[in-house]
């Protein structure tokens, strides 16, 4: 990484105030009155915080509300309206796991149901009322996935990749659920960067503590979300060569090729027995660098990363079968 370019890098924290506000603030000075501002509350009483959806655009909220206090100064503050999203419930892979209308995002959740209305691989729970099943679920953009469970503590972490040298304005907005299992999100916080140098990364952690009534007693538990944002340069080129036991090269397949075995439900990708390893060779920069990975044989997945929409990149995962190989 250039250090020099990687120290002018900034990041700016965008404060929500929409242009509504603006006018409203400039018409209150100029008519001699005192403005106070009030921050909108973070936590919605104790709905559960059970994720965090990522935004490039900042999310306009409704009407700005005017009190006047006790001192006689008036307030201004911006209503927080929920904005509910959908569930997809039927696990249809081909949509995120949660939708909100009108808005393009990435989102990194962790779900609770009803043990009896659950359906799928979950963690059980016991709330003190009701078993209750904990489910980790994210949008396929996110990589380098983690996800924790204890009676203290639930969470999830994860990356965004996106391409160096690209201004970006990204927004972390916090997703609540409630008792009756419907979710929603508010406006969040967010950065700004007039570029992004390879390697460099960004991190947010989105995190609430409340307390439940566990087998009659009273417990505090935390949930906690952290979503990186990581610059990587795109590459322009990917081959994978099949090399043999005596560092020969077999053959070879391009970028083409590779993309044919995602046609399948389950990419997979069969190797014949004289195949001893593999060689994941990409270009960057129009060709100017490239870089190597290695996958001896029995490695049970080839995952490389691949240019997408938004200036984003997305991760690619073909399963390997090895012929020979113990099973």
């Amino acid at each position: 990484m250039n250090n020099n370019r990687a120290n002018k890098a900034e990041f700016h924290v965008l404060k929500k105030i929409s242009a509504a506000s603006l006018c409203l603030a400039a018409v209150l000075s100029l008519s001699g009155c005192s403005l106070a501002l009030e921050e909108a509350q973070s936590q919605p009483g104790q709905d559960r915080l059970a994720g965090v959806f990522v935004t490039r655009e900042y999310i306009r909220q409704g009407t700005p509300e005017i009190e006047m206090n006790s001192r006689g100064e008036i307030t201004f503050r911006e209503t927080t309206e929920k904005i509910y999203g959908t569930l997809n419930r039927e696990n249809d892979s081909s949509q995120p796991p949660i939708t909100f209308p009108g808005l393009e995002g990435y989102g990194l959740y962790c779900l609770e149901f009803p043990e009896k209305d659950f359906e799928g691989t979950g963690i059980t729970v016991n709330d003190g009322e009701e078993r209750m099943v904990s489910y980790y679920t994210g949008d396929d953009f996110f990589t380098d996935l983690h996800f924790s469970s204890t009676e203290q503590e639930e969470g999830s972490e994860g990356s965004l990749y996106v391409s160096a040298d690209t201004a970006f304005n990204y927004f972390f907005n916090p997703v609540y659920q409630q008792k009756d299992g419907q979710v929603y999100l508010l406006p969040g916080t967010g950065i700004s960067t007039a570029y992004f140098v390879d390697g460099q990364k960004y991190s947010h952690d989105t995190s609430q503590s409340i307390s439940r009534n566990m087998d009659g007693k009273e417990e505090t538990k935390s949930y906690c979300f952290k979503v990186s944002i990581v610059a990587a340069n795109p590459p322009v080129d990917t081959e994978l060569l099949f090399m043999s036991e005596d560092h020969q090269l077999l053959k070879s397949l391009s970028a083409a090729q590779l993309d044919a075995f995602f046609e399948k439900e389950v990419p997979e990708l069969e190797l014949p027995a004289d195949v001893a390893y593999l060689i994941l060779q990409q270009k960057t920069k129009d060709g100017a660098e490239s870089t190597h990975r290695l996958f001896d044989r029995g490695a049970e997945t080839l995952t490389y990363m691949v240019p997408a929409e938004n200036h984003m990149l997305r991760e690619l995962q073909i399963y390997l079968t090895w012929q020979g190989a113990d099973r």
